[in-house]
């Protein structure tokens, strides 16, 4: 019966090619919208559950959460060094982590911190900056790959599209590739930021009086650097504490040693990106709509074409009753048909939904989250088993129908 369904197949292979690029074009584009709206979800939210609570200058508090932990937007602007030393001693709190953006790198930004920043991070060559000493950096893998950077070579970063600074940045290690922004990044001690920018400064005012004006205005916003930092991020002791400590925080006038007051903002950064990931629902269900519909046309599309083919195969039908066939037998031969088309199809459906992650896993990294290919979700299967079910049902129905009126007639 199964030598016999393949014959029949291969006679009828236009219209069964019609079907099975139905299936895949449906199944494929549901199974990929689902999983990468699942995989982008869980990833953004991750990054963000590894903090309790980020500190930082009042404004955005999405540009907050989005600076620090995915090094997208600018910095709000900074606050004082000093809250660092203060958060530390606060019982709540087991680690603070201080965090400066002001420079950048052939393109790649320059972040200024300590290597807790980065201790979730393998490195795939050397080792760590010292949190003590100066000009050092850890690079991201596509950084280092891009520039030909290896362990030892000395790199010259730039504030903003300005010349690059005189003193150099010593490469102490690369980190592994993990296909998220951090593969963008210089990490640096935050130090590091600080000196280069009174070294600029100092270079600024050694300039002519022709640009005293320029002068002025651009060492304001690079002495502003020093002992200053754009944010802090927090990990306190018991996550129960993180939302007192954030009340705490959000809204506090903070005054430095030299009297100088600066209003804070303090978040939740899983609630804060909760909130963004909500508002991009919307987005995510106009996908699952569409798919919808997609899904809805291929249907009646492989309705359109098992009818076609089940009213050419009249004929046939006939002749294998005249011969003896039973229509139980003739049911299966169709079903069988409809099936290996339709396995088949789910099958390349679910195999053109992983190449279109691969094409895929370089945007999405952008936004922080590594898009893993071997990922497979529950609803995945669910959707493709359903799929299946419909490519075989139209089949069903009609040769229930005429076995039905055969047996009437007869």
């Amino acid at each position: 019966m199964l030598s016999f369904a393949l014959k029949n197949m291969k006679i009828r292979m236009v219209r069964i090619i019609l079907v099975a690029l139905s299936i895949v074009i449906s199944a494929g584009v549901g199974v990929l919208a689902f999983n990468t709206a699942e995989q982008v979800s869980d990833g953004i939210a991750g990054t963000a559950g590894y903090y309790s609570a980020i500190i930082g200058p009042a404004g955005s508090s999405t540009q907050l959460a989005m600076n620090t932990m995915y090094f997208t937007d600018s910095p709000l602007g900074t606050i004082p060094y000093e809250l660092v030393s203060t958060l530390s001693k606060d019982p709540r709190v087991s680690k603070v982590i201080p965090f400066a953006m002001a420079d950048s790198y052939n393109g790649a930004s320059v972040v200024g911190t300590t290597m807790t920043y980065l201790e979730t991070k393998a490195l795939a060559e050397g080792e760590g900056f010292e949190d003590t000493e100066t000009c050092q950096a850890v690079v991201g893998a596509a950084v280092a790959s891009a520039n030909g950077l290896k362990v030892g070579d000395k790199l010259y970063t730039s504030h903003s599209a300005g010349e690059a600074h005189k003193t150099p940045l010593v490469v102490t290690g690369i980190l592994e590739t993990t296909h998220t922004v951090y593969d963008n990044v210089v990490f640096t001690q935050l130090k590091t930021i600080w000196d280069l920018h009174e070294e600029e400064e100092a270079e600024e005012h050694e300039e002519g009086e022709e640009h005293e004006e320029g002068e002025e205005h651009e060492g304001h916003e690079h002495g502003e650097m020093s002992n200053m930092v754009c944010a802090v991020l927090v990990k306190t002791t018991n996550p129960s504490t993180a939302m007192t400590l954030v009340n705490d925080y959000n809204g506090k006038i903070y005054s430095d040693y030299d009297g100088d007051a600066f209003t804070l903002q303090a978040i939740e950064p899983m609630s804060t990106v909760r909130a963004v990931l909500e508002e991009a629902n919307t987005t995510k269900y106009i996908v699952f709509i569409l798919c919808g519909i997609i899904l809805a046309m291929n249907i009646i599309i492989i309705v359109i074409i098992t009818l076609l083919n089940m009213y050419h195969s009249a004929k046939e039908i006939e002749l294998m009753r005249l011969i003896g066939i039973g229509m139980g037998k003739i049911n299966l031969l169709y079903l069988i048909q409809n099936a290996i088309t339709g396995g088949v199809s789910i099958i390349l459906a679910f195999g053109v939904s992983r190449l279109c992650m691969l094409f895929m896993k370089d945007y999405v990294a952008t936004m922080g989250v590594v898009l893993n290919a071997a990922k497979v979700y529950p609803l995945e299967i669910v959707i493709l088993v359903a799929v299946l079910i419909i490519s075989v049902l139209p089949t069903m129905i009609c040769t229930a129908v005429m076995a039905r009126s055969d047996k009437v007639s007869g």
